[in-house]
């Protein structure tokens, strides 16, 4: 039917415009006919909690996180967050002492960095889409605050994320999405005793031959509850007699032990 109607117009719009307008209207019309279909994808995103409360003996837990999909394609999930300033030192052995010799700092470091899809990432998009969307380990960069040789600057960030991978802060996982039916997916996330607390963004991108068609994004906190929280908040909010307060504990535990031992 539209095919139908789509040639009147053409026939029509041809009996008043020579051929350069007509190719330039064909072609506004096969524009608008894309971003027409590609706006029927629909892509939704929740988490089993949005909220991730670490206590004293946090050891690591899992994210659970779902969603529905309109048409059915290629899922990638980022977990990210939060982000700071990172340095990386290389140290150098002096007469057996191990120093500093120097150093990068990068901005906008995240200290999470988490993804999940549904196959290999190089059977998703193109290394190009990779790249803009810094989807995948291998396709992120930071910019260092300072100006460095490319090659240095290079060397320094590989170090930086072979750092997070070791920490099991930084990985990829593929074949790591479930579709329960054709609309309905979900994933696990791990989060390690390690993870920094904070806000965290969660962002789905819904691929199709090769294109990005839809995204989605949710918050994401984990933050310290109980004991941890409030020795947190001491230790960040008065550095000064928290320092104090872990000198004066371990003078007083000292003394203990000796006491014991004495009276043994």
């Amino acid at each position: 039917m539209m095919v139908k109607y789509t040639n009147v117009i053409l026939n029509a719009v041809m009996n008043f415009v020579d051929t350069r307008s007509f190719a330039l209207l064909w072609m506004t019309v096969l524009l608008l006919f894309s971003l027409s279909t590609n706006s029927n994808a629909e892509l939704t995103l929740d988490v089993s909690e949005p909220t991730l409360e670490i206590t004293t003996g946090f050891t690591g837990d899992t994210l659970t996180i779902f969603g529905t999909v309109e048409p059915k394609g290629d899922i990638v999930i980022v977990v990210k967050g939060p982000q700071k300033e990172t340095t990386i030192r290389r140290k150098i052995d002096v007469l057996g002492l191990w120093i500093n010799a120097e150093s990068v700092t990068f901005k906008s470091v995240p200290e999470y960095y988490n993804v999940a899809s549904s196959r290999p990432m190089v059977d998703i998009a193109s290394p190009e889409i990779r790249q803009q969307y810094r989807l995948g380990i291998n396709s992120l960069t930071f910019n260092s605050v300072k100006e460095h040789n490319i090659n240095k600057k290079d060397r320094f960030q590989e170090a930086l994320i072979q750092n997070k991978q070791l920490t099991n802060l930084y990985s990829l996982t593929p074949d790591a999405i479930d579709f329960l039916n054709e609309s309905l997916f979900k994933t696990r996330i791990y989060m390690p005793s390690s993870v920094p607390i904070g806000t965290y963004e969660i962002d789905a991108y819904l691929f199709k031959d090769g294109q990005l068609i839809d995204q989605a994004s949710h918050p994401f906190f984990i933050k310290q509850v109980g004991l941890a929280a409030e020795v947190h908040n001491f230790a960040y909010g008065a550095p000064f007699w928290y320092g104090v307060s872990v000198i004066l504990f371990a003078l007083f535990s000292s003394f203990l032990a000796i006491a014991l031992l004495r009276r043994e």
